[in-house]
């Protein structure tokens, strides 16, 4: 019994032997397994920073490229932009529908067959009391292409030497002379005007045969000064609603040429002098649908763009008259014609 104890304890010492010897093996293997797989992982680790470090040299070598590409895409934004407002600037030009069109010639000489003969001037007084016989046609206008009237004006009165009666008043007659409407300075408003504002600044008012509305025409004092001139006028109509409008002067341009605006700053019409024109050739474009067929607007125009060919001399005129008034003693006497339209109108209508 006791040689089989031993053995069996023999046994179990060789087993216990090679246990020990079977876990020595695996860990030696795990242990090396460990190690290769840290081996690995440094392996990848260097590529992974190599092909890092190789891609960030080639951008580097490619970020000229990319620079001179984004600046070819910036000139081209740049090139675009002013074919794009140019674009702009063509679409609102072909907003504009022009629904009337008026042509006012002022002729630089007499030689028109409206003008020949004392006969012909006898049958215009005997037709319009308007015409009177200091009266001389220096104009034409017409509507759409077609003869809408005649300008005059009244020689007599705009020849005067003494500067302070010197006026100015151009009447607008139909095809068979028969008068329309009339445009005068008002001598009196224009100096009081022109010595408030320190600067000539002629007032005109309309007369139209329509309807018993007066128009009055200023030209405001436009501050700063460089931006050129600046008319203003207003109106009721005929369903009594109130208009205002500005005229304003287009500056560095060939030309008289002017731009109407309405109280919401948009340009309903505009009037456009001919360049070295002797005499004055006149275009105005109406945009405006209603104002279009509006008699006293249209009328407006032709008749402010009659005075546009003596605006030099009128505000000369003035100057002249401010500093003769300075000087002398003497008295601004209005003429008849011009002091009635001063009158109280609800005292006459009593």
């Amino acid at each position: 019994m006791s040689e089989e104890k031993e053995q069996n304890s023999y046994e179990e010492t060789v087993k216990d032997v090679i246990e020990e010897i079977d876990e020595m093996k695996d860990t030696e293997s795990e242990s090396a397994q460990q190690f290769i797989d840290e081996e690995e992982i440094t392996e990848r680790e260097n590529k992974l920073e190599e092909d890092m470090f190789a891609q960030e040299e080639k951008e580097e070598e490619m970020t000229p490229q990319k620079v001179e590409e984004k600046k070819e895409e910036v000139s081209e934004v740049i090139a675009e932009k002013p074919e794009d407002k140019k674009d702009e600037k063509k679409k609102k030009k072909e907003e504009r529908v022009v629904y009337a069109h008026f042509d006012v010639d002022l002729w630089r000489t007499k030689l028109h067959r409206e003008e020949w003969g004392i006969r012909l001037d006898a049958q215009k007084t005997t037709k319009d009391r308007q015409w009177t016989r200091d009266m001389d046609t220096i104009g034409e206008v017409k509507k759409d292409g077609e003869s809408y009237g005649f300008l005059a004006q009244r020689e007599g009165l705009w020849k005067s030497k003494d500067p302070l009666e010197r006026r100015f008043v151009m009447k607008l007659f139909s095809t068979n002379f028969y008068w329309r409407c009339s445009i005068e300075r008002l001598q009196g408003e224009s100096f009081a005007n022109s010595h408030a504002s320190k600067e000539p600044c002629p007032s005109y008012v309309c007369i139209f045969k329509h309807t018993r509305n007066l128009f009055r025409i200023k030209r405001l004092a436009h501050f700063p000064r460089f931006q050129g001139e600046v008319f203003g006028f207003s109106y009721l109509d005929e369903e009594d609603i109130f208009h205002t409008f500005v005229i304003d002067d287009k500056r560095l341009t060939f030309g008289s040429d002017w731009m109407v605006k309405d109280i919401h700053n948009k340009v309903i019409a505009k009037i456009d002098g001919k360049f070295m024109n002797l005499g004055g050739k006149f275009k105005i474009d109406i945009f405006d649908e209603k104002l279009a067929n509006d008699k006293s607007f249209f009328n407006i125009l032709v008749l402010f763009s009659s005075t546009l060919r003596f605006h030099k001399d009128i505000k000369k005129n003035i100057k002249k008259s401010l500093k003769e008034l300075r000087i002398s003693d003497s008295e601004v006497k209005l003429d008849d014609s011009e002091s009635n339209l001063y009158l109280n109108p609800r005292k006459l209508s009593v």
